[in-house]
């Protein structure tokens, strides 16, 4: 027949393109759970290899049986499992039901293509996707999540297809893979859909999530403690980034020395430091940090979840503005922390000076906070008080003190990330005496206890210095490399100004060199904006967008030929898009419509042939789908069954093929049905 050589490649049967589909659907959902929960080595690799497995092999149903015992028995052991962790370990129960529904999942892929399964497939697929939604899913869960959409709606056009075959006993029928084709535009309509029911309808706020993101670990990078005991190895990188910095009014030119303050020590015990329990207060009056300046910076800052609970900005920090659902708390010292299990989004507002020379040499008498706490001494050698006395007992002022510290310890140390070999090294006196080589923490720590053997407050301060510019997302990422200690020294009438002894190359952050490092901006600035579009889109989020195009649209349409782009005309590129626009959508509607009216002609074909039938005194049953009509004429072999045939399968291939039927194939059918009729009529009863 003409159409035949149509239908292109050669089809494959209903069942295994249905369960094909239905592995990848799941693997999918898999992919999403790995894209929300992280990866659990073992169980992820299994399940993989296990729905791998299914894509290209199904066993017989003798075989399905003998492995239906051996899933129940694994099964039976992953329940107990989960109710141990439940009841008696009182652990996170979702990794192990999560490990249940791999195995189920796996089973239930690796059955015969007999088995009448289909809706406990797509239950634990789904299962799989919703699991995953109980943790903050990144970007990795969007395309997960698109793949997921698109596959089930052409799963379940085969799913139903394969059951009405099964139901009007037709088989496993041939699918064209044009057919396939058109159920996955099907899909991606109904991605469109979703995605514009999702800007259209309002969200409930975020942080709705009881489990967040995975807390940060590290080798390097941001803790809530400044300790000097470690030896042995080497400070390795960490190049996960913590911070997300945007400048709603433009981006600073010193962005290597943005020193993004985080806690501050008073108390050193000679190795550690750490926060004392009874800190008084040591609030800055907002007037002080005044006479720094008057430009203000704003930074928009979205940060990972850390295992400290710290507000991150530039110093001064003078307002804070939450975006998330987090409540900033000021502590004693001025440090900054919050409340709140989401991921902190907050703008700072810090001030962009810094006091002057003049000033700060003039600053000596004055209120001083807790000064027992910041003079605080650990027990120290003769040999470090010497060293203190030899460098600053001459000096007249505070500033010049601790300018001068400064000053020495960037020339006469190295920077190193080789930690001490030994314990015994691991000391300040060691660092001071006789190494001289050290990371930021024995800089810090070294220029704030040589500042208070003067009776000069001081404090061990740590958070991040500088970071990486990102083009692809115009924001500054800050990285675990770039965790930083510096000192804070107190100044009346100033506050705590900040200053750094460690030597140039003691950022760890420039010593990125990973080739992966680009392909990693990349990937984070698509993961940013998935945070603050996706996982953080909410109704204040969406009544923004709508006010400034609705703001946008009031401008275009009010333009005068005085206003800048305003000639009076429309933009060409404008006239181009929405012109390209409507030939795609008249072009679509009449392809639709003319497909459409062509198979109905080829279904009017097919149902007078089967009302012929029927007037001929063919059976009931024989007429319930056009494969059993062409059957039960060849088992009977009536004359009619070629030319039935050939317009059983012409409706077949017009009907599912997604091809456009010509003139001539139209007529080619209507001959056929032709010759049927008559043959028909000249055996009905």
């Amino acid at each position: 027949m003409r159409g035949a050589s149509m239908n292109g490649p050669s089809p494959m049967k209903l069942a295994r393109v249905h369960r094909r589909l239905v592995v990848l659907m799941s693997l999918a959902g898999l992919l999403a759970f790995v894209g929300g929960a992280g990866v659990e080595p073992l169980s992820a690799v299994l399940a993989t290899a296990g729905l791998v497995l299914a894509f290209f092999w199904q066993p017989s149903p003798a075989l399905s049986d003998r492995l239906e015992r051996a899933w129940l028995v694994l099964a039976l052991i992953l329940v107990v499992r989960a109710l141990f962790h439940f009841f008696v370990i009182e652990d996170d129960i979702v990794i192990p039901v999560v490990d249940l529904l791999f195995l189920l999942l796996i089973a239930e892929s690796l059955r015969s293509l007999e088995a009448t399964n289909d809706i406990r497939i797509y239950s634990l697929s789904f299962a799989l996707l919703l699991a995953s939604t109980a943790y903050r899913p990144g970007f990795l869960f969007l395309l997960a999540f698109m793949s997921y959409v698109g596959l089930a709606t052409v799963v379940l056009i085969f799913g139903h297809l394969r059951t009405q075959g099964k139901k009007h006993g037709t088989g496993d029928i041939p699918v064209p893979r044009s057919f396939l084709v058109t159920a996955t535009g099907l899909s991606v309509v109904s991605l469109f859909i979703a995605a514009s029911v999702f800007l259209t309808f309002p969200r409930v706020s975020q942080g709705w999530a009881g489990r967040g993101e995975v807390m940060a670990t590290s080798l390097a990078g941001f803790a809530d403690e400044v300790t000097l005991g470690s030896h042995g190895s080497r400070i390795f990188g960490n190049p996960q980034i913590v911070l997300r910095v945007e400048f709603p009014e433009g981006t600073p030119t010193n962005l290597q020395s943005s020193y993004w303050r985080g806690r501050s020590y008073d108390r050193f015990d000679g190795v550690r430091w750490s926060r004392s329990d009874r800190l008084p207060p040591s609030l800055v009056p907002p007037a002080w940090y005044a006479k720094w300046g008057s430009e203000v910076i704003p930074q928009k800052i979205y940060g990972a979840p850390l295992d400290t609970r710290v507000i991150f900005a530039l110093h001064p920090l003078m307002e804070i503005e939450p975006e998330s659902e987090i409540q900033p708390i000021p502590d004693n010292s001025g440090d900054y922390l919050y409340w709140g299990s989401v991921s902190p989004a907050y703008t700072a507002y810090s001030l962009a000076g810094r006091p002057s020379p003049t000033q700060l040499r003039s600053a000596q008498e004055g209120f001083v906070p807790a000064r027992p706490y910041y003079t605080q001494l650990p027990s120290l050698s003769p040999e470090i008080r010497s060293l203190a006395d030899s460098l600053l007992t001459d000096l007249p002022t505070g500033y010049e003190k601790a300018l001068a510290l400064e000053a020495w310890f960037q020339r006469e140390f190295t920077y190193t990330l080789d930690l001490p070999r030994t314990a015994a090294e691991a000391t300040l006196d060691h660092f001071l005496l006789s190494r001289r080589a050290g990371h930021c923490e024995y800089f810090s720590t070294a220029m704030a206890i040589l500042l208070r053997t003067q009776g000069i407050p001081a404090r061990e301060v740590n958070g991040f210095l500088g970071g990486t510019w990102s083009d692809f997302g115009d924001y500054l990422a800050v990285t675990q490399n770039q965790a930083h200690a510096w000192v804070e020294v107190w100044f009346p009438g100033y506050g705590w100004v900040p200053f750094d002894p460690t030597p140039a190359g003691g950022n760890r952050g420039s010593a990125s060199t990973s080739w992966l490092w680009p392909g990693r901006f990349l990937f984070d600035a698509i993961q940013h904006r998935w945070n603050r579009w996706i996982l953080d889109y909410s109704i204040e989020t969406q009544f923004n967008i709508l006010q400034r195009t609705r703001n946008a649209l009031a401008r275009t349409q009010a333009r005068t030929p005085e206003e800048p782009g305003g000639d009076g005309r429309a933009h060409p590129f404008g006239i181009l898009l929405w012109g390209v626009g409507g030939l795609f959508a008249i072009g679509l509607v009449f392809w639709a419509s003319r497909l459409k009216t062509e198979k109905q002609q080829a279904t009017r074909i097919f149902l007078s042939l089967r009302e012929s039938c029927r007037r001929a005194g063919m059976p009931t049953y024989s007429l319930h789908s056009p494969l059993s009509l062409t059957r039960y004429l060849e088992s009977i072999q009536h004359p009619a069954t070629s030319a039935a045939g050939k317009v059983v399968n012409g409706y077949i291939w017009a009907r599912f093929s997604g091809h456009v039927v010509q003139d001539e194939f139209e007529k080619d059918l209507l001959r056929a049905l032709e010759d049927a009729r008559a043959l028909l009529a000249e055996t009905s009863p």
